[in-house]
């Protein structure tokens, strides 16, 4: 790669380039690496030192780029020692659409992580603070600071606050990031905003804050073209806002329900296809070839890209090199992401640079994408890399570096765009309607700035002409924002043919439905639309109503989407006080089931609405006794029993108040809590402990008897799971309580039961639960296994157990198969005695007993290995318990699709097999009544019988009455050793195999290890 320089200007002690002028170099070479979808081509439109650390990219109104410059990731510092971040100011001036002078524009900030352009300058998010920065003297730098807010939280530096948005709604919206903080503002004087673990808006004119949703946690925040929001966090990558928080904070005692949370139909933590040579994980290998790393998003709206690609949402992971596209389609009232038909094995875009650290994408006033790469070696945040890994890394390897890439159709696009910023007002109401999203924001915002209230007449025309949908929106989104919207503006608006429309309009109306009769009554048809997101709308604006027609609107709307819980949410939001009464009562007189939900739906729903008249119990007794009354209304109805009277409790128990109850009520739910057979004898007993019922005979010998077929194991377990559950309940004494523990770990009893016990045992958190655990431990199924580990590492009064039996041998090290987080919970926290116990088994690298071999033969492995030799290798020594494709038996891990793991990681595994251990692959032992011994793993454990899988996948099946004992090995089932007679070359070549490495794939193995 080579750059002509014309010249270069230093920026005092910075040592930063000031100002400098290149010619359009060709970079091209920079993006052969890439795997991006055939349809599309890349090119590098900005590379270092023209920008360095790009973090966040905005285009002002007359096309100048700003650039965020994280430069002081992750200390928080330069190389000087003072805050190292930096604002670059991209310009075109020969008309290529490359930019040829970058300049930088502010200095000396705090972790950048966003920009965006404000009036006559730009906002930067730089941590604790919001500024906004101006050039006043036209040199393009800025020399006038303005501190907008100040406050956010510094904490872990890939949780800071970022993706600065200008909104439909004219403010510009802030992703928390995680470490919250306490708002305050220089232009808003007494302003004082805890964040906590929530979303925001401000207004950069007055400092004016709004908490506006959950936060998803994570570094990146997206709006669609109708103004919903979506973003993201490391493990969960496309997280949708379900909920506003504000209507979520209506009745905040109501049912609580997700208002932010994961829409992806292909897992939480999903399954993603690096190209690049695997890295390995240190502080969490389970995460290898999964997002582990979810940060910087960005959507594709331009008409300049396939129509299929249009309305995808694209999700960055830093550590897999890859840039990931989800297909967003309604799913009800709320959003479902779906991966990519053609790209269910592969990503939208990957890297084969180990360097290359994508964080985000945005539309450009071309209608292009532009790619943002940070190009750091090492982007795992020091505190989660152990502290012997992290010695021998240059943390801020690649500071120097950065990249933009502009990504087309395939042969390029026009590098055309209207200059807005040379149009008058009325220009910029026509470009309302551009198909280019940053056009038709960019105008908005203008408008804004300018507070161009004489455009109103030519922005109600665009608002009802035939332009496309999006126009019509943001001419109705501009009146708003300028002040002078109407109500018949909002009539017209709510008519229209496009639900995005239709769905903001309700949203805009509700300070006026009051008032406006004709509103009010058009909200009230909207809330019997055919489309469920826009009557989950009009449940939300209904709440601005509050008439006897609001309510039965609410009602029906209850009923006919009870399926989806954010709609009943929206719903019992939007009721007053006594209200969710009034809705209870049309279930007495009438059945909901006229609508489309399910009888599952139904008992959610009864569930919901019980809980929300329990929590005004105290307030509206009446309503609550109206609940009871249900009870025998619904006496033939044994599914919807149980649920009423579970939100019936689940509401006291949020109020934590007991309100005054009818004896005749009473006696019906001590009734039920008396009858161990009733379906709804749990949810009974719980509200009558709740009640604070007197005590009663028939519920005291139900539940001795329920013990007592509880830990009986000739029963059926169907009868026993619900007594064995009843237990929390019981007031148990000590001697139940071990007798419950005594079922973990027992070899006659099913995984179910012991799961229940556990579950109880887990709950009321008994004294000796700890002793309990580590008696009962090489007993417990593989189910168990984890959950037990988990507890014991994580419950600080419980650490003591689990080191004695470290210490004693009980528990082996591997077989906990601590996570980096829990090792340090026990190395780090507690008493001073408990952390010197675990430092002699446990630091910040994974636990190995081989770790000296493993070295060794690491460095002893050639380069490359040969697949079809290591084939050989795997027939005959792994074969027999594990399967690559199609060869070899099942018993032991499946191998396919391992190419995601580093060749130390496999390494690692094939010499230490007793490292870290899933519970499900540890080696069992039988011992039976005529003195045999037989090891393998537990397959399967039914009432009379246990199964045993050997290797050559032979199964063994022993009856219940053959086996006197049933313990753990704590061991793998693979031996130790498999190296002997084995030389370096083979075991690469074994490794090859197994990653499923071509011939033209044989990479370093050491860089596999960084």
């Amino acid at each position: 790669m080579k750059f002509r320089w014309r010249s270069t200007v230093a920026l005092g002690a910075l040592g930063l380039a000031g100002m400098i002028d290149a010619e359009s170099p060709s970079l091209a070479p920079l993006t052969r690496g890439f795997d991006l979808d055939p349809r599309l081509g890349s090119e590098v439109w900005c590379a270092e030192p023209q920008v360095v650390d790009p973090v966040g990219l905005a285009f002002a109104a007359d096309g100048v780029a700003y650039v965020a410059e994280c430069r002081d990731y992750p200390y928080g510092a330069g190389a000087s020692g003072r805050p190292g971040s930096t604002v670059r100011r991209l310009a075109d001036t020969d008309g290529d659409g490359l930019p040829d002078r970058s300049t930088v524009f502010a200095s000396d900030l705090s972790y950048a992580t966003s920009v965006l352009p404000w009036r006559d300058g730009v906002l930067v998010l730089a941590a604790p603070e919001i500024v906004f920065l101006q050039d006043i003297d036209g040199d393009g730098r800025a020399d006038r600071r303005t501190v907008v807010l100040r406050g956010l939280g510094l904490g872990v530096s890939d949780s800071l606050a970022n993706s600065l948005r200008y909104h439909l709604d004219g403010r510009v919206h802030v992703a928390n990031g995680g470490n919250g903080g306490r708002l305050t503002s220089p232009l808003r004087e007494g302003l004082s905003v805890v964040l906590g673990d929530h979303d925001f808006a401000f207004d950069p004119d007055t400092g004016e804050v709004e908490l506006t949703a959950r936060t998803g946690g994570g570094f990146g925040l997206v709006f669609d073209a109708w103004g919903r929001g979506f973003t993201t966090y490391n493990i969960d990558h496309i997280q949708h806002r379900f909920l506003p928080l504000a209507h979520a904070r209506r009745n905040p005692g109501f049912p609580a329900v997700a208002i932010t949370g994961s829409i992806s139909d292909h897992g939480d933590m999903a399954r993603i296809f690096p190209i690049s040579e695997p890295e390995t994980r240190p502080n969490h290998p389970e995460q290898a070839g999964h997002f582990s790393a979810a940060g910087g998003m960005g959507l594709c709206e331009s008409p300049m890209f396939p129509r299929d690609l249009q309305g995808s949402v694209f999700v960055c992971d830093v550590v897999g090199h890859l840039v990931h596209r989800d297909v967003i389609r309604p799913d009800g009232p709320v959003f479902r992401a779906s991966r990519a038909f053609e790209d269910s094995d592969r990503e939208f875009l990957a890297s084969r640079d180990p360097s290359f650290r994508p964080v985000g994408l945005e539309t450009g006033p071309d209608g292009a994408l532009y790619l943002l790469d940070m190009q750091r070696e090492v982007i795992e945040h020091p505190d989660y890399i152990p502290q012997k890994v992290r010695a021998s890394l240059d943390l801020r390897a690649g500071h120097d570096r950065g990249r933009i890439y502009r990504i087309t159709p395939r042969g390029g696009a026009p590098r055309r765009f209207p200059r807005l910023s040379a149009m008058p007002p009325a220009q910029w109401v026509r470009h309302l309607g551009d198909p280019n999203p940053w056009v038709r924001g960019t105008a908005q915002r203008l408008l804004h700035e300018r507070q161009a209230r004489e455009t109103a007449p030519a922005l109600r025309r665009l608002a009802t002409s035939k332009v496309r949908p999006e126009g019509r929106l943001h001419a109705l989104a501009t009146l708003r924002v300028l002040g002078v919207l109407q109500p018949s503006d909002l009539m017209t608006a709510l008519a229209d043919p496009h639900p995005g429309v239709r769905e903001n309009a309700l949203r805009w109306s509700e300070p006026w439905l009051a008032s406006e009769a004709r509103l009010q009554s058009r909200v009230l048809e909207l809330s019997r639309d055919a489309l469920p997101r826009i009557r989950f709308q009009a449940a939300q604006s209904l709440a601005a109503v509050g008439t006897p027609d609001s309510v039965d609107a609410l009602a029906a709307l209850y009923w006919r989407d009870a399926s989806s819980p954010w709609t009943r949410r929206a719903v019992l939001g939007s009721l007053r006080p006594g209200e969710a009464g009034q809705v209870l009562r049309r279930l007495a007189g009438a059945s909901p089931r006229g609508g489309t939900a399910s009888d599952a739906s139904l008992a959610a729903a009864l569930q919901d609405l019980a809980e929300s008249v329990a929590v005004q119990a105290t307030s509206a007794p009446g309503d609550f006794g109206v609940s009871l009354e249900l009870l025998e209304a619904l006496q033939g109805a044994p599914a919807l029993r149980g649920p009423l009277l579970e939100g019936l409790e689940s509401g006291l128990a949020r109020s934590g108040k007991v309100p005054p109850v009818a004896p005749k009520a009473l006696r019906a739910v001590t009734a039920l809590a008396a009858r161990p057979e009733a379906p709804e004898w749990i949810p009974a007993l719980r509200l009558m402990r709740r009640l604070k019922a007197p005590s009663d005979s028939g519920v005291d010998h139900a539940l001795a008897e329920a013990f007592q077929m509880a830990t009986n194991a000739a029963l059926p377990v169907v009868l026993r799971l619900p007594r064995l559950r009843a237990m929390e309940l019981a007031e148990a004494p000590a001697d139940w309580l071990e007798g419950l523990s005594r079922l973990l770990g027992a070899p006659h009893e099913e995984p179910e039961v012991q799961t229940a016990a556990f579950d109880v045992l887990e709950r009321l958190q008994p004294p000796r639960l700890g002793r309990w655990l580590v008696d009962r431990w090489p007993g417990l199924p593989p189910a168990l296994r984890g959950r037990a580990g988990h507890l014991l590492a994580e419950r600080r009064a419980l650490h003591g157990d689990l080191l004695e039996a470290v210490e004693s041998g009980t528990i082996r090290v591997g077989e906990l198969n601590l996570d980096l987080e829990q090792r340090r919970r026990l190395l780090r926290g507690g008493f001073a005695e408990i952390r010197v116990r675990a430092a002699r088994f446990w630091s910040d690298e994974e636990y190995s007993n081989r770790s000296k071999v493993v070295d060794e033969w690491l460095a002893k492995l050639p380069a490359g290995g040969d697949a079809s030799r290591g084939r050989k290798v795997f027939e005959s020594s792994c074969a027999h318990c594990h399967r690559m494709g199609e060869v070899g038996m099942r018993v032991g891990p499946e191998l396919a699709g391992s190419a995601h793991r580093s060749v130390e990681d496999l390494l690692s595994n094939i010499l230490d097999p007793n490292m870290a251990m899933n519970p499900a692959f540890v080696a069992y032992q039988v011992e039976t009544v005529d003195d045999e011994t037989i090891t393998g793993l537990l397959e399967a454990q039914r009432g009379d019988s246990v199964t045993l899988r050997q290797a050559g996948e032979q199964r063994v099946v022993l009856p219940r009455t053959r086996i006197r004992s049933l313990r753990s090995t704590g061991l793998s089932l693979m031996p130790e050793g498999l190296e002997a007679g084995r030389s370096p070359q083979e075991l690469r070549d074994l490794i090859a195999f197994i990653r499923g490495e071509s011939a033209g794939r044989q990479v370093d193995s050491a860089a596999g290890a960084r």
